[in-house]
């Protein structure tokens, strides 16, 4: 089932939740609404969902208009951050309760609702825990078969607001990584809140960046994080060291050293821009290069736990700059504290007043 909203409009008093958000989601796709908190992404999935009423706008569902639909009639799985588990419940019986509660005349035997609640939970990896209770079980555990009761209904569609924010973070991994192969067998269409750049990254199939209730920019993993849109954009996903330069006649100017941007040839007026490099993008030598980009800087501190050595500099224009590099290429260096080196940029973003170049 295809998702579309036209021209969305959310207000809750005097705040704009939502500002005119268009965007269309494809039959089958696992999609991440993506921002930082208050960015209307919450909003925009209850919207979806028939949860919230949009001041303005449309919901198509398969290009019918489902803007007027109550929420059981929009035939929409929704799991909650807090699982939202009836605590007085067997897991079965959790389950088992959208069934249930249907009216006499579709709900389906006792021995088919038997059938479909242990199917669900083979799927979600649970079979032996049909007799216990929500306390019994673990956060992932409980997101599990909240999981298994959204989908219990056979929905048309999954919808997910922040489903591994209360876990801590190696459950948080293993349980996104469970939820990308169960979408991958349902190949049902999908859409996620999260606030974690890593997790919409890694799991979503196409990313909706949002900020102050508009869309940022949309696409793949790899486009948002390798080709941001906007200055939010590139901040926002992943870390990244920000410099504030000049361009002039195809040279950005770090500090005081000139560097080829490679991307504007024929623009020869001055202009001030912002400069993104995210921290892996950086190189360090200590000698300059015979050409390209590089600044010079000192090394302010070493920090070599975990699978890359953070290294921090000091620019000579007393800024404060992050680099990542590799365990061989730090041996190799031999990097101590406050050695004197030149830092290579391997690509860069540059934003001034009219956007990207």
């Amino acid at each position: 089932m295809s998702i579309e909203v036209q021209r969305i409009v959310k207000t809750f008093g005097s705040f704009t939740a939502l500002n005119g958000v268009n965007f269309r989601i494809a039959p089958g796709e696992l999609v991440a609404l993506l921002g930082p908190s208050g960015s209307g992404k919450t909003t925009l999935l209850r919207i979806i969902a028939g949860l919230e009423i949009p001041d303005s706008g449309t919901v198509l569902f398969d290009g019918l208009d489902v803007s007027s639909r109550k929420v059981k009639e929009r035939q929409v799985g929704f799991v909650f951050q807090h699982y939202a588990l009836f605590r007085h419940m067997t897991v079965f019986d959790n389950v088992a309760f959208g069934l249930n509660v249907r009216p006499r005349r579709v709900r389906p035997s006792q021995e088919a609702i038997k059938l479909k609640v242990f199917e669900l939970l083979k799927l979600v990896r649970l079979e032996g825990m049909a007799l216990r209770y929500p306390s019994q079980l673990s956060g992932g555990q409980r997101q599990r078969v909240a999981l298994a009761r959204a989908l219990a209904i056979e929905p048309k569609m999954l919808l997910l607001d922040e489903p591994f924010g209360s876990l801590d973070a190696k459950v948080r991994k293993e349980l996104r990584q469970w939820i990308r192969e169960l979408h991958d067998k349902l190949h049902m269409t999908s859409v996620f809140v999260t606030h974690d750049q890593e997790e919409a990254l890694e799991v979503a199939d196409r990313i909706v960046v949002m900020n102050e209730g508009k869309i940022e920019q949309i696409g793949t993993p790899d486009e948002v994080y390798h080709h941001p849109a906007s200055p939010f954009v590139s901040h926002f996903l992943g870390s990244v060291n920000l410099f504030h330069c000049r361009l002039e006649g195809g040279k950005i100017l770090f500090g005081n050293a000139p560097a080829d941007s490679g991307k504007t040839e024929g623009k020869q007026e001055a202009r001030n821009a912002t400069v993104y490099i995210r921290p892996h993008l950086l190189d360090i030598e200590y000698s300059a290069p015979a050409n390209g980009n590089y600044f010079r800087a000192k090394v302010k501190s070493i920090n070599a736990a975990g699978p890359l050595v953070r290294v921090e500099l000091t620019t000579e224009w007393d800024a404060l700059v992050q680099v990542e590099i590799s365990h061989e290429r730090y041996q190799y260096l031999g990097l101590k504290k406050d050695a004197a080196v030149f830092a290579i940029p391997k690509e860069v973003k540059v934003f001034t007043e009219d956007y990207s170049i």
